[in-house]
């Protein structure tokens, strides 16, 4: 089972029913994962497979985009160093981001498309869009992962995406990922919007993941995720 199987399998395991099963007949449009018809809620699965952030192609992106704009406060740099976003100029800070979490910049933009055709093939035109995201512990933590999702939602866009579910697991990872350790689960609605899922759909889906991964699911403060080994 991949991330992309596991994470709907949990959602299925909570009550959730594949999108296919409420299409119309020949349907072949853009198609999101899952739907929960009581809740009106539709949730495309996403799954990072490759730790862009620590490849190689990636660091020589970002010291070819610090070259460029050294007039911004962009670092010169000489050899091999390593380099904190905090101690970059802002909007060095952003562009390193959005080059290091470029996948996730796509899946965000191919999500929003997934749902808003759904949405319209449903006919549940106000149906809560819901864009789950599940990733190993990579080099790319939680919090820029949230960053660079809220990124793709600036100046009005991904509007079919009013949250993000954002799971950070070593299960079903790809090597050397796999080890036992936490799994990590948050929330996060878009900056301009204030719509978010169901309490009692969330907490099934904790339950759910834990009868599926025999990871219990227990309540935590996100800010503390990084006692308990979140990379953020």
């Amino acid at each position: 089972m991949n991330q992309h199987d596991l994470m709907v399998s949990v959602l299925t395991a909570a009550g959730g029913e594949s999108i296919e099963s409420h299409t119309r007949p020949g349907y072949t449009g853009k198609i999101a994962d899952i739907l929960f018809p009581a809740d009106d809620v539709i949730v495309e699965v996403k799954s990072l497979t490759t730790d862009r952030a620590a490849s190689d192609e990636t660091s020589e992106a970002v010291g070819e985009m610090f070259l460029r704009h050294t007039h911004m406060g962009a670092p010169v740099i000489f050899g091999t160093v390593t380099v904190k976003l905090h101690d970059l100029p802002p909007a060095i800070a952003m562009n390193t981001l959005r080059i290091a979490g470029k996948r996730v910049l796509a899946e965000a933009k191919a999500a929003n498309a997934q749902l808003k055709a759904t949405k319209a093939a449903l006919g549940r035109p106000e149906a809560m869009g819901l864009l789950a995201l599940i990733t190993p512990p990579f080099r790319l933590d939680r919090h820029s992962i949230v960053a660079l999702v809220g990124d793709a939602m600036r100046d009005n866009r991904c509007r079919s995406i009013d949250q993000l579910f954002l799971v950070e697991t070593p299960l079903a990872a790809p090597e050397p990922y796999r080890r036992w350790a936490n799994s990590f689960m948050s929330l996060h609605s878009r900056p301009d919007g204030d719509r978010s899922l169901p309490q009692h759909l969330a907490e099934a889906i904790g339950r759910a993941w834990g009868k599926i991964t025999g990871q219990p699911a227990g309540r935590g403060n996100e800010e503390d995720y990084h006692r308990f080994g979140a990379t953020s």
